[in-house]
């Protein structure tokens, strides 16, 4: 399955997309404030009134990344130049990192326009923004014109403008051509540069519809499946090698839907970055909103993430940066890189660089890329004139100068120069950050025991997606996922009751229906649950094919047996505790003390002898994988 909440589960119930509200939640409003600035006084987007955006120093001394041509007033002799390479990233950096701001336009996430761009542009940090075409032409919150011209003004600030379809559906094939290749002539249409990079809605794909996307003129998009992935011995890292480009892998914001579950919230940005860093790799990272931190929330979009945050991860990428262990660029430029370095050589006789532009992706990507020169004498900068132009220069070590241009755009002559230019800074940036011991460490909350409510489900089925689930009670929130993804799942009328129904035939997979404890899928969270005894619900249905038939497995999830990879503590694999129980077409009440789930029975969960009870996380309904058909309908879950 691939999707934003991505946690595809097997038989004992891990976590996946869809999130629920109740009837009686209300609808989820913010105030149109009409958006604009940032609201400091300075205008550097960090909000404290004193003109500088960070505390971190770099080669200009004005705590920002500065990449714009690097102009000479004192020559003096280089000693000859001599090449070395064109590497990886940027200036030779370690590792690459790209950040999206999913749904701009959309009210719920105005926090991008008034918060995150301000910070971007006050660092000198350019990120992809995700539009859709119909939350842009909302007249009603961005007046007659919609919010395009803002989005144009973006574009002109050096941030990618990302196709994110037109009415922010999941993508298939029969609306494809009104979600990908209209979405993208629209946004042509008002764009100065063509659209070329793709976010999937709620990150589901399939390979028709990547297809679809490459077909309408995107060369990447953001669809890597995430659920091999983990925080740890298998982060969601690209490789610096130009592979895979229509599916991109990437971290999602906020804590509990990312592979870093295990640590503090604060700790993720970097820990991300880092893992980049180790792997020499490119890190892409998921965000909506961006709120003040004084700011409530609810109304301001999926899992915003605070500004102080925010503004802490772009000082850590500036200063990283500056130590030329980080380049941050928009996913396009990235990608693009990784192509051009390839296909473009590059050789240096006397003074002059000179480009092979005669492999067909050099030109189809063409963009600027580092050529890495040494020089016979150790000269404080060298300049590089192309087309009669400055290209942008930086000293690397000692005789080590990286020289950037477009190699499309002709030869680039040298001279030594005696001007202090742009260095690489010497020191260490901040440490790698350590996990917690476990998820229940970040957030528990304990229940007292009463009352029991989980979910009655009556409520209209496009409240599903809604946050918290105030069908819950006594300190729980959470709300329910399916794996995977092509399962049918409804809500349906049985006279006056709603109830829900999940089904499939010739599945062939593990499947289920998950109800969290708290958040969207229970992730990196812990429910206190010994105030109660047991688990009662609802249940009628019927499952045909192989030796569980007639049969549900009702699985408890909690961090000591699930897996890092789905928000839990396990560093390893295995199976939660269970209870299969029978099922019929008419309805029965199942009521499961705590004692009687039976101990997983594979993987490294195998020894536990007891339910932890205090560290509960979901609940799954799960049918085998030799089910050739399955109908299940659930109704009244609770506590007792």
């Amino acid at each position: 399955m691939k999707s934003k909440i991505n946690l595809i589960v097997l038989l004992v119930a891990l976590f996946s997309l869809a999130t629920f509200g109740c009837e009686d939640s209300g609808s989820i409003t913010g105030t149109k404030d009409g958006g604009g600035s940032d609201g400091d006084s300075d205008g550097d987007g960090d909000g404290d009134g004193d003109g500088d955006s960070d505390g971190d120093s770099d080669s200009d001394g004005d705590g920002d990344v500065d990449t714009s041509a690097s102009e000479c007033d004192s020559a003096e002799d280089a000693g000859g130049f001599t090449f070395k390479e064109i590497p990886s990233w940027m200036d030779g950096a370690t590792a690459a990192y790209s950040f999206i701001h999913d749904d701009l336009c959309d009210f719920g996430v105005r926090g991008i326009q008034n918060n995150a761009v301000p910070a971007l542009n006050a660092h000198h940090i350019h990120a992809g923004l995700g539009p859709f075409v119909e939350a842009c032409d909302d007249k009603d919150s961005w007046g007659p014109d919609g919010m395009w011209d803002q989005v144009l003004q973006f574009q002109k600030d050096g941030h990618e403008i990302i196709n994110h379809s037109y009415t922010h559906p999941s993508i298939t094939t029969s609306n494809s051509a009104k979600e990908v290749t209209e979405a993208k002539q629209i946004m042509d249409d008002h764009m100065d540069n063509p659209i070329t990079f793709y976010i999937f809605p709620y990150d589901y794909f399939t390979s028709s519809t990547i297809s679809a996307v490459e077909s309408a003129g995107h060369i990447g998009a953001r669809a890597g499946d995430r659920d091999d992935n983990d925080g740890f011995d298998d982060p969601p890292i690209n490789k610096a090698t130009p592979e895979k480009d229509m599916e991109i892998e990437f971290d999602v914001w906020p804590r509990t839907y990312s592979k870093y579950a295990l640590f503090y919230a604060k700790d993720i940005l970097t820990v991300h970055a880092w893992n980049a860093i180790e792997a020499g790799g490119w890190a892409v990272r998921e965000f909506h909103s961006v709120i003040k931190d004084d700011t409530p929330v609810e109304g301001n979009g999926f899992g915003p993430v605070k500004l102080s945050d925010y503004k802490g991860h772009l000082d850590f990428l500036v200063d990283a940066w500056n130590k030329n262990k980080i380049w941050t660029a928009p996913p396009s430029q990235v990608i693009k890189y990784r192509h051009a370095r390839t296909a473009c050589k590059a050789s240096v006789s006397s003074d002059t660089i000179t480009f092979d532009t005669s492999d067909a992706d050099c030109t189809k990507f063409a963009t600027p890329i580092s050529v890495i020169v040494t020089t016979g004498n150790d000269v404080n900068s060298v300049q590089g004139m192309q087309d009669g132009k400055a290209v942008y220069t930086r000293k690397i070590a000692a005789n080590t100068f990286s020289v950037t241009a477009d190699p499309t755009a002709g030869d680039i002559t040298l001279s030594g120069c005696a001007d202090k230019g742009r260095v690489v800074e010497s020191g260490d940036i901040t440490a790698k950050p350590s996990p917690a011991d476990s998820v229940c460490d970040i957030v528990t909350i304990a229940g007292t025991g009463s009352p029991g409510n989980m979910d009655n489900l009556e409520r209209d089925f496009e409240k599903f997606q809604e946050l918290p689930n105030v069908c819950q009670a006594d300190g729980r929130d959470g709300s329910w996922s399916w794996y995977p993804q092509n399962v049918e799942v409804e809500m349906l009328k049985e006279g006056d009751n709603t109830v829900l129904r999940y089904a499939a035939t010739g599945l062939g997979a593990w499947t289920g229906a998950t109800l969290a404890f708290l958040g969207g899928n229970g992730a990196g969270s812990c429910y206190d649950a010994s105030a109660y005894k047991g688990l009662k619900f609802k249940i009628k249905g019927t499952v045909t094919g192989g030796d569980l038939a007639g049969k549900v497995i009702v699985s408890m999830v909690t961090a000591e047996t699930q897996t890092r990879k789905y928000g839990g503590d396990l560093d390893g694999t295995g199976g939660h505790f269970n209870k299969v129980i029978d099922v019929t077409g008419s309805w029965q009440t199942v009521s499961i003390a705590w004692g009687d789930f039976g101990k997983p029975t594979w993987g490294d969960t195998v020894s536990l002898s007891a339910l932890a009870t205090k560290k509960l996380q979901a609940i799954d309904w799960g049918i085998s994988d030799k089910a050739t058909a399955f109908e299940i309908f659930l109704d009244d879950i609770e506590l007792y």
